[in-house]
């Protein structure tokens, strides 16, 4: 780890302090809770440190875990590809970042066993381990799970009687078939084994038998207890329409036998267009969307709530029972970490948002754009919290108020920059590339020219003069990170795809 008194270490040789980690400005005069500080907005007297990052040896971290005895647990996708998946072993005495088991196929899903066991999700698997033991063997929980589509990630959480509530995804955004046409019922939803659901895994069954829970939510990979009345909530990840004022992300309470929605139905009972009977649209009948289950909350349009937990630590006494949200979101909605108030039925209430790591949009030489996701509370209370995209682990504490590290920050080339020839020639890529294949999901991707080649910059999507460290020229190669961009479609010309390459090759920062 980054710390002033560098430790020796014994498993893993971890990076030394610099002016640069992670892609986030620091000086050796600016710590948080021990680490270096990252530039970035929180309340009056706390601060967000940056513990490890990529050099590390930090791939995709999705979760994290405190362990009773203060290390911590860590799964690691590394990226859309099977079996390169890692799981962790964080020991803050020693400054030590460990491998307990590699080769998992996207590993994702953590939690803290009633048995005192860790368990983690692989993409159709979840598997439980030991701790307290020097060599922890892995054993298979249950198996199985469905791995169709664009959700198949494993997130779960467990309940107060030690019942396994697990997220099964919907394969699909909307469930349109391959004309884009409304199914109705739909396919994924329904049925004897159906999908966008929460299956509730038994305790005295070994997790062997499960029942489902609920219905119509696409993508649960934010679940929570609140501990008083032990009520579950769900954080919804809404369908992608392209406006990015639509639909409002969902905060959900989970009674059992009830139907959220999905795909036909969203917020308070708004229908989702694509299932509007019309006389050109006969597939489907009238829809009541009355029928169908309300948030108790709202968050921003397209702000992906990955994580959440209620507070429960000695650190933020104002935080104690709120609900605490990860928001992963690439739009301008998302890249934060909220938390919510509970009214007198200890229900969250999206009208008291609270923004506690923010202005975390991505700045040229100072932050890239924040992409949380796993989230823990130490034994000192500390919220501890992974970031996937720019592969770090974080920790938002009390200490001095983020702020600037007052030094000159890093350079970086912007539209203004480019020669004509080279104007042209992204002018050129953009209507052939990104118009056409990328903004149906990026909306940042459908401004202008000098616009949208500023934000494939500030959010890392290029790295100039290195295509082979730029996401946008890799996820359309599809190399071993996988999922070829744009999903679901065609994928992008080879020809363009080289000249991409070489434009992303040639450019220079200033």
């Amino acid at each position: 780890m980054k710390t002033l008194n560098l430790i020796a270490l014994s498993v893993l040789s971890l990076s030394t302090f610099a002016n640069t980690l992670g892609g986030y400005s620091v000086s050796e005069e600016s710590l948080c809770h021990g680490f270096p500080k990252a530039q970035l907005e929180t309340p009056e007297g706390t601060c967000v440190g940056i513990v490890a990052t990529q050099e590390d040896g930090l791939k995709r971290p999705r979760r994290i875990l405190a362990l009773p005895g203060g290390d911590f647990i860590i799964t690691d996708m590394t990226g859309w590809v099977a079996n390169k998946g890692i799981v962790w072993r964080f020991n803050p005495t020693s400054n030590t970042l460990s491998k307990i088991f590699t080769g998992i196929d996207h590993a994702h899903g953590l939690a803290l066993g009633p048995d005192g066991l860790v368990y983690f999700g692989s993409k159709a698997q979840i598997f439980s381990f030991d701790p307290t033991q020097e060599l922890p063997q892995k054993r298979t929980v249950l198996s199985g799970l469905p791995t169709a589509g664009n959700h198949p990630l494993t997130h779960f959480i467990f309940d107060e009687e030690g019942n396994l509530l697990v997220n099964v995804g919907a394969p699909s955004d909307q469930c349109l078939d391959e004309k884009d046409r409304p199914q109705y019922p739909c396919p994924e939803s329904e049925g004897k084994n159906p999908e966008a659901v929460i299956r509730k895994y038994s305790k005295s069954s070994g997790y062997q038998s499960y029942e489902v829970i609920a219905k119509g939510l696409r993508n649960s990979m934010a679940l929570a207890i609140e501990p008083l009345t032990g009520q579950l909530y769900q954080g919804e990840n809404g369908m992608d329409f392209k406006e990015l004022e639509t639909p409002l992300e969902e905060i959900n309470l989970i009674t059992k036998g009830k139907h959220y929605g999905w795909p036909y139905c969203y917020e308070d009972g708004l229908l989702n267009p694509k299932y509007k009977r019309t006389f050109f649209n006969r597939r489907v009948p009238k829809i009541d969307c009355s029928v169908y289950e309300s948030p108790v909350a709202h968050l921003p349009a397209h702000s992906a709530p990955l994580d959440m937990m209620f507070y429960q630590g000695d650190m933020f006494e104002e935080l104690n029972g709120k609900l605490v949200v990860s928001l992963h979101g690439y739009r301008e909605t998302g890249h934060r970490i909220v938390s919510l108030d509970l009214n007198e039925q200890l229900i969250p209430s999206g009208e008291t948002r609270k923004e506690l790591v923010t202005n975390w949009s991505g700045k040229n030489g100072l932050t890239p754009k924040g992409s949380p996701v796993g989230m823990t509370v130490a034994k000192d209370g500390a919220i501890w919290f992974v970031e996937d995209k720019n592969k770090t682990i974080m920790v938002f504490a009390k200490g001095s108020q983020a702020g600037q590290n007052n030094q000159t920050t890093q350079t970086q080339i912007s539209y203004k920059d480019l020669t004509h020839e080279q104007a042209e020639e992204f002018s050129f890529l953009n209507k052939a590339i990104l118009k056409k294949s990328c903004t149906s999901c990026h909306g940042q991707m459908a401004g202008d020219d000098e616009s949208v080649f500023n934000t494939l910059i500030d959010d890392g999507f290029i790295k100039p003069g290195n295509k082979e460290e730029s996401s946008l020229h890799f996820r359309i190669l599809n190399n071993e990170n996988g999922n070829q961009m744009p999903l679901g479609g065609k994928p992008v010309d080879t020809e363009l795809t080289n000249k991409l390459g070489l434009f992303i090759d040639a450019l220079k920062t200033p």
